[in-house]
Order: structure tokens, then sequence, then C-alpha cells
């Protein structure tokens, strides 16, 4: 959309201590490093979430750590602002094909990036490649397959199917993963991942690395993946382990760099690969909580936006 839209957007929820998040970009620049410059202007003082910020540090522009170093002093400079990176090498994007070209801009470029032609055909030769992953749902999971068996899948489905190219450079993954302020907290708030829907959910495999590598503490590793989303999002219950916390456990094997077991509200959902748990609870603030009861539908409630809060960020 063109900036001013988005920014209206801004301005609104603000108004409405509604939570908004930008995947940044808009119609004058891109998803990339200028688009975010756009994005931080755009909210002013207001309350934005910049979503994976690592996806505008990508050298499109420039080359990576310019980008990624760019990027961590706009962030600096705005307290109000809450970011996340995730830490896989793989972006997610559409490899859907209409009228010969890719709908996505982010495929283009990623296509153009690989030395592939932006067609049918260049996609078709990047899957059987392998350097793009079409996304297949089993019904259990997602996987990312190429090859033979990825471009007949994707053609199976008409192309309307998403997947993953390898554009995440390793340089301002760990750059924003590790950039701290001046009294000690993080720049960028906390790791992210896209909740599942594309396998690149690796904060603890890739989050255990940095802290082996020692860039990160254990405990710093506990602040980026847990405790401050949870203060961010207005959940006090969640991210810790003190007095009144909901019991939600992640029981992490160091060497394997593996999650072993995962307990929520004291109760083991996932022992070992295996998961136990069923069903879901929605989080709401209080404006919500009379509809979701009805519905009797399980919810917890979150504390409304406050840009304090937000800026109150914890020092590991």
């Amino acid at each position: 959309m063109d900036v001013d839209i988005s920014q209206a957007f801004i301005e609104d929820c603000s108004e409405e201590s509604a939570w908004v998040a930008w995947h940044v970009g808009n119609t004058l620049h891109g998803s990339n490093i200028k688009g975010l410059r756009d994005a931080v202007d755009a909210a002013a003082k207001h309350f934005l979430h910049i979503a994976h910020v690592n996806s505008y540090c990508r050298a499109q522009i420039s080359d990576e750590i310019s980008e990624a170093l760019e990027a961590i002093e706009l962030l600096k400079r705005s307290p109000n602002l809450f970011s996340e990176s995730y830490l896989s090498d793989l972006n997610g994007t559409r490899l859907i094909i209409e009228n010969g070209v890719p709908l996505s801009k982010v495929t283009i470029t990623c296509l153009r990036k690989k030395g592939y032609e932006p067609t049918y055909e260049g996609m078709k030769k990047c899957i059987l490649d392998g350097e793009v992953g079409v996304l297949k749902d089993n019904g259990i999971v997602g996987e990312l397959v190429s090859g033979s068996e990825g471009v007949e899948y994707w053609e199976s489905v008409g192309t309307k199917v998403a997947g993953s190219f390898s554009v995440n450079p390793s340089a301002s993954r760990f750059l924003l993963a590790t950039a701290r302020r001046n009294n000690g907290t993080f720049v960028v708030d906390s790791f992210s991942t896209d909740g599942g829907c594309y396998p690149r959910n690796v904060i603890v495999e890739k989050g255990l690395l940095l802290v082996k590598f020692g860039a990160l503490s254990l405990p710093e590793f506990v602040v980026k993946s847990s405790l401050n989303a949870a203060n961010a999002l207005g959940l006090p219950n969640k991210g810790h382990l003190g007095i009144g916390a909901d019991a939600d456990i992640t029981v992490l094997d160091l060497e394997k760099e593996k999650a072993f077991a995962t307990v929520t509200n004291g109760e083991v959902i996932m022992k070992d690969g295996r998961v136990f748990g069923k069903g879901t609870r929605l989080i709401c603030d209080e404006r919500g909580k009379d509809y979701l009861s009805k519905r009797k539908i399980p919810f917890s409630i979150a504390e409304r936006i406050s840009l304090q809060r937000i800026e109150n960020r914890f020092i590991p």
C-alpha cells in the first residue's frame, strides 16, 4: 500500500489501543531497508510492531552488514517500536504464477537473486535445482520438497502454494540477534517464527548455537525467546517461572539443541518428539471476554497495549 494508508492504520490502532504489526514495504519502496526507513517514519511516536527485521536486510539495496547496522540504529532511536527477527536462512513467500509471471514481488526478487528468470519456466527450473522448496502439507506437518517431487506437487496444485528460498544472510541474522542498546537491553526485542506454517521454527536449535558460541548467555536466550514477547503482549503470567506464573515450561536438551519436553499450564503436551496436547486457548483483552464466554471458547486476558510497558524492556 501507499505509505500514507499504512500510516493511517497505525494512527487508528493507536487511538484504539490495538496491536498493529507491519511486514514493512510500500508501493514506492519494496520490502527492504528503504521500506523499513519509511515504516519507522510513518510510526512517528505511535506503537508499531516491526515484523521480522531480518527480512529487510537481505542485501537488496546495499550489503547485508550495512543494512543490518542501519536497521539497528533505526530501532535504537525508536523505543515505541517492538520488533523481532527469525533465525532461519529460509524466507516464506508465494510461488503462484499468474499470466506467466510470479504473483509475488518477493518471489521475483528471490528468483533473480538466485539467477533464474521470473517466469513459469524459471520457477520450475529453480524448484528442480533445489534452490527453492515447495511447502507440502501432509495433513500433520508442512515440509519443503524440491527436485522432481517439488515440481510435480507445485504443478498439481496449479502453482497455488507457498515456498521458501534460502535468502537470509547469516551476518545480518547474527547482528540483529545480538545487538544491544547502551543500557544493555536488546535492540531487536525477540526471536520469532511464523507460527509453524513454514518449517523454519528453529528458535531453539539456532538460539542455543548462539549460546554455545558465546554471543548470548542462557538467561539472555530466555529473555529473547520468551520474556520480552510476553511482556510486550501484556501477559504477566507468561515468559518466566516466578510466583503466579502459568507453569509454561520448555525443557531443552543443550547438547542436541532440541526441545525435549513442553509443559503448558502444568500439563505435559510434548515429550521427546511426541505431541500429547490438544485444543487451544485464545488470548484477548477485556473487550473480548464476553463474546468468547458466550461461545464457550477458552481464553486468557491480556493487558491493554501501553507504550510504557513496551518501552520498559528487560535487561538480561
